[in-house]
């Protein structure tokens, strides 16, 4: 059976609802400098003076509006500082970062300098990690990184240097980023390829209700401190059940751990199992009521012995008695033959395990079970009896000896095969990343793939910074935008579900720059006429592109985990995650310099994310596709002749044709093969397809 077509368990299901959980502390800490840079309105008291002086004092001692944003398309002013102290006018006793340390007016950078320290941490933490996954495993790195990332959140509720503050918050960005990277590889790779779909959208959803979690946390607890100690609960949670999940199976496989692979198939084997008695526990009480209005069925009677089938017992045993004097008679031959066969064996391992079982079907060792069992009335046969005895002994010793002499034999031929396939396993590890940059097919799709998170993250942080500010509370802005953000992926799983990867990719990038194009042109016409529905077109506009950005993004991280293979997937998922950061800074800082006009900078977005969606036709479908596991399986995805149902190519194969890795492949998600115990899968449907005369 193919691994792809089994049916998925519930404890399957189970571990990804519970790696959704490490996604909700992911969203909350990538979201919390939202909360962290809040900047109430504040004023400038002199000393020894009454006077309130709002917003930052100019050269000239004039005050200007507080809280400016890098949006507006005035110049900033030069300001100069206070003399005397920054006082801040909160509504709930708020104590934000920027209040704590006064980062306004003269030290405003610095709020942004905890931003950008923050994303180099996050920038940092894909690339490195990223080989870690590789390396050493999903589970073993994303168990660091997010007791790490815990421990730094507790390190941010007792800091008290803002330099402290910055170190930690970079720290914390490191570890949050590899458990995202190594929580999404190893909930795709936990489940079929139908699967990957939902699985997606799942950890969607999660990410969607951190980011809820975190404005009902924020109007909660108004001080940031609590609140970064509030978000380390979920950390603190994941103790409980962390030993549940299992390391993917199919990066065992990769990497040559076969034993490791079958004791984690075994183990998630054994917990459907679990799940399934759990289910199956009240059937038993509903057929009972269901049989307790049928009429019981009476039980079969027994009938007695007739004399005719004792005549037939007594014949029976005379005609064994009479093949074991036979037997009897040719005992030295067959004791010659047994010699000869003990010399042949001793030569050739696996033949005499064959003859030995060959040898005992023959008669001559059948007749010393009817000997024990058969009674004798002669002295003839009592004398033969005393004499077969010892001479039986002697060849239960000698092939105990042989056999014992096989199982060594044996042990040792597999060891030395573990051995060679340990080595081999190795040597392929070491040239992974050297055929990896040699492969064309892996440079074309890792380009195409880096261009469209490039796009798509140019083009987030420019509507970013068109967003409009609402006059409601900024607690219920936030949460109103992370429901729509989960009704746009919920509506993204049914485009993926019908259409793949491809086509989606391409029509939402084109209308990510249909959007950056309408609104340069809004632009223009805001500066040329004035007409009352602009401004309700340009807002509508922008909603949109946010709605098809956060689809793109989506898109773009389940299209990478399922173009790169297996054994560098964490690797490429971290570099396209660096490149996509390092765009985003860049964008952040060309904002902040206003070194070319708006309008422009949208028309420009605009194209290129038109043309990263005619480039986005290039890359190869992938729903309902098997995992490529190496480098050289990349070319099985660009099959066009493959069936979109994600049925295997190697189903034609024989077994016996199979290596060891691509059995264990077979086994995945197999419900066919069955735990007999002993860390071994039994597959008992080849039984079932033998022959009835076998």
């Amino acid at each position: 059976m193919n691994a792809e077509e089994a049916k998925v368990g519930c404890f399957q299901m189970v571990l990804v609802l519970l790696l959704g959980i490490n996604y909700v502390i992911v969203a909350m800490s990538h979201a919390l400098p939202v909360f962290y840079n809040y900047t109430p309105k504040f004023y400038c008291q002199t000393k020894n003076s009454t006077s309130k002086s709002y917003g930052c004092q100019i050269a000239s001692n004039s005050s200007i509006a507080a809280n400016l944003t890098f949006t507006s398309s005035e110049v900033p002013v030069v300001t100069s500082s206070c003399f005397g102290e920054y006082h801040f006018v909160t509504e709930f006793m708020e104590n934000s970062v920027v209040t704590e340390w006064g980062l306004v007016c003269e030290k405003q950078y610095l709020s942004f300098l905890g931003s950008t320290t923050y994303y180099i941490g996050v920038l940092l933490g894909a690339w490195i990690t990223g080989f870690l996954i590789d390396r050493i495993g999903r589970l073993p790195v994303q168990a660091l990184c997010l007791y790490a990332q815990g421990t730094m959140a507790v390190a941010l509720y007792i800091v008290q240097s803002y330099p402290a503050f910055l170190a930690l918050r970079g720290l914390q960005g490191v570890f949050v980023q590899g458990l995202q990277n190594s929580t999404y590889i190893l909930s795709l790779e936990l489940l079929p390829a139908r699967a990957r779909t939902i699985v997606a959208l799942i950890m969607q959803i999660f990410w969607s209700i951190g980011l809820i979690l975190l404005a009902i946390l924020s109007y909660v607890i108004p001080d940031w401190r609590i609140l970064q100690l509030a978000i380390s609960v979920p950390t603190a949670i994941t103790v409980l059940y962390i030993w549940i999940i299992s390391e993917s199976p199919r990066w065992l496989l990769a990497r040559g751990k076969s034993t490791e692979a079958d004791m984690a198939l075994e183990r998630i084997a054994i917990y459907n199992s679990c799940c399934i008695k759990l289910r199956t526990k009240n059937i038993p009480v509903q057929e009972v009521s269901m049989k307790s209005n049928t009429t019981p069925i009476k039980p079969e009677r027994k009938f007695r012995v007739t004399s005719v089938e004792l005549e037939k017992a007594r014949a029976d045993e005379s005609q064994r008695e009479e093949t074991t004097n036979l037997l009897n008679k040719s005992e030295l031959i067959e004791q010659k033959n047994l010699e000869s066969t003990l010399e042949a064996n001793s030569i050739n391992s696996e033949n005499e395990f064959s003859n030995i079982e060959l040898h005992q079907e023959t008669p001559s060792l059948a007749k010393n079970f009817d000997k024990r069992h058969l009674p004798s009335s002669s002295k003839s046969d009592r004398k033969s009896k005393i004499i077969t005895q010892p001479e039986c002994d002697q060849k239960k010793g000698a092939e105990e000896v042989v056999l014992r002499r096989i199982k060594k034999q044996k042990t040792n031929e597999k060891d030395e095969k573990i051995g060679i396939h340990k080595k081999q396993a190795a040597n392929k590890i070491s040239s992974t990343f050297k055929n990896a940059s040699k492969s064309s097919i892996l440079r074309k799709y890792g380009v195409i793939i880096i261009c469209q998170w490039w796009t798509c993250t140019i083009a987030c942080s420019t509507l970013d910074a068109l967003a409009p500010s609402f006059p409601i509370n900024r607690h219920t802005t936030f949460a109103l935008s992370a429901t729509l953000e989960m009704a746009t992926h919920t509506f993204a799983y049914f485009i993926l579900s019908r259409y793949g990867r491809r086509l989606p990719m391409c029509t939402y990038q084109s209308l990510n720059g249909i959007v950056c194009i309408l609104i340069a042109v809004f632009f223009v016409l805001t500066a040329t006429t004035t007409m009352p529905w602009i401004d309700l077109a340009k807002m509508i506009t922008l909603l949109f592109g946010k709605m098809t950005i956060t689809s793109t993004l989506s898109i773009a991280y389940l299209y990478t985990v399922e173009i790169f293979p297996t054994v560098i997937r964490g690797s490429c998922l971290g570099l396209c995650v660096a490149f996509a950061k390092i765009t985003s800074l860049s964008m952040l800082y060309l904002l902040l310099l206003k070194q070319i006009s708006f309008p422009m900078l949208l028309l420009i977005v605009g194209i290129l994310c038109l043309v990263a969606g005619v480039l986005a036709l290039i890359l190869p479908e992938t729903l309902n596709k098997i995992l490529p596991d190496q480098v050289m399986d990349m070319e099985n995805v660009t099959n066009d002749n493959c069936e979109s149902d994600g049925v295997n190519i190697e189903n034609d194969v024989k077994e016996e044709d199979l290596t060891e890795g691509q059995i264990l492949r077979e086994k995945l998600f197999s419900e066919d093969w069955v735990d007999a115990g002993n860390g071994i899968l039994v597959n008992f449907m080849e039984n079932k397809k033998m022959p009835s005369g076998l």
